[in-house]
């Protein structure tokens, strides 16, 4: 398999507290990728939205580059760069041509450390976020995962949505972005990954060079949530324009520190949703007919998280497809799973992981996310040998500890029907 023929990842934590990640793959191109250790889950109700409404202004400019320069410095020289906010993180990730890596770099620096967030460029942008709010609004998938949040915590770091709401997002300043843009993108709190064809000690040489000035520390808002709660099982409705019922039930899932039961539950998320030979798909689909599409999972997340089921039904089998999923999980907690659906599962999951590592972007993706969360490499390092090792009886186990209990409901059903919890 490719990448264990991959070179060490190098590690190298900058004076300024900064943390780079750096392997060369010889492939002509290579990817720089900055993940900042804040999202939404360092936000409260008062400037819920200002993690995503930041990345936007990250591309704005800085005293160096004006409005629009960065972006054509990156594709002036045919490279591709994006960003992307979460609950725990924000990165920003660009794909060059290596002969192009110190331009990409010093696009990448600059923007991290000087962005303007420019007054002008701010109340545009406050446009944008605003329109994709209200598009979120027109998508049921998008209400329903909302939602499954907001009413599965009572309290905590993921209970708000990443993009915020209409009043929290009309109601920020520009100084208010600017302050929690100098107090959370501070070297301390970034992971930098440089995956491609270079030459690594030079290339450190050249990340030392362009963030030398970079000397701020991290200074948390001190209104941030605390641990998340979990709130009492509750049933919630919300009529749109659909034409079917979506439907998402959550439970409890266990934090990253969890290892064991993570990887457990990967395995049991597999053998319970993965292709037309899962459990659930096979009941509720193909057996009993109760519904047109139906999945299930969790993200790995840094506190305790969710694991949910996502189907799309008819409202009149709402009841029995609840009674059904209980019945399947109820079964794979009462009898572990057999050898041949264990290592079904460990291929699907070694498959999709060794695929992950393909590419550059792959690789910062993987280990800038779980360094993010954890600190580690160990977690990216250590995943397919410690998966070869979770039994039958772990993944019966960690389904009995969290998919047993009551779980949180929520539907998003037709304007023309109603159906009681």
């Amino acid at each position: 398999m490719r990448n264990e023929v991959l070179e060490k990842l190098r590690k190298e934590t900058l004076e300024n507290g900064l943390t780079v990640l750096v392997r060369p793959v010889k492939n002509k191109v290579v990817t720089i990728d900055a993940w900042v250790n804040t999202g939404s889950a360092n936000e409260t109700e008062t400037n819920n939205g200002i993690s995503h409404f930041l990345e936007h202004m990250m591309f704005k400019g800085t005293p160096r580059y004006g409005v629009g320069e960065l972006d054509k410095a990156i594709m002036g020289v045919g490279g591709v760069w994006n960003a992307g906010t979460s609950k725990d993180f924000t990165h920003y990730y660009v794909t060059v041509a290596s002969p192009f890596f110190a331009k990409a770099l010093d696009a990448m620096a600059d923007m991290l450390q000087n962005a303007s967030i420019d007054a002008g460029e701010f109340q545009k942008e406050r446009s944008v976020i605003l329109e994709e709010i209200n598009r979120k609004e027109d998508s049921p998938v998008g209400v329903l995962y909302d939602e499954m949040y907001a009413g599965s915590y009572a309290a905590g770091p993921y209970k708000l949505t990443v993009l915020g709401t209409t009043e929290s997002v009309t109601a920020l300043t520009r100084d208010a972005m600017y302050d929690y843009y100098q107090r959370y993108y501070t070297p301390d709190n970034m992971v930098l990954l440089i995956v491609g064809d270079i030459e690594p000690t030079k290339v450190l040489q050249e990340v030392r060079q362009a963030f030398s000035g970079f000397q701020r520390r991290l200074r948390p808002l001190e209104s941030v949530p605390g641990a998340p709660s979990y709130a009492n099982p509750g049933s919630v409705a919300l009529a749109k324009d659909v034409n079917e019922t979506y439907l998402g039930l959550t439970y409890p899932a266990p934090s990253i520190d969890k290892v064991t039961e993570v990887l457990a539950l990967d395995l049991a998320s597999t053998i319970l949703e993965d292709g037309r030979s899962s459990r659930l798909y096979r009941r509720l689909k193909e057996e009993k007919r109760l519904v047109s599409h139906i999945s299930a999972g969790y993200p790995t997340s840094r506190h305790e998280g969710l694991y949910y089921v996502l189907a799309t039904l008819e409202q009149r089998n709402i009841d029995t497809a609840l009674e059904e999923i209980r019945a399947v999980f109820g079964e794979l907690a009462a009898t572990p799973p057999t050898d041949v659906e264990m290592a079904k599962a460990r291929r699907i999951l070694r498959n999709t992981f060794q695929y992950g590592m393909e590419t550059n972007t792959g690789q910062t993706g993987t280990y800038g996310y779980y360094f993010t969360l954890t600190g580690s490499t160990d977690f990216v390092d250590t995943y397919l040998d410690r998966l070869a090792h979770i039994t039958a009886s772990d993944v019966a186990a960690v389904v009995g500890k969290y998919l047993l209990g009551q779980p949180n409901v929520v539907r998003v059903e037709p304007l023309d029907g109603q159906q009681a919890a």
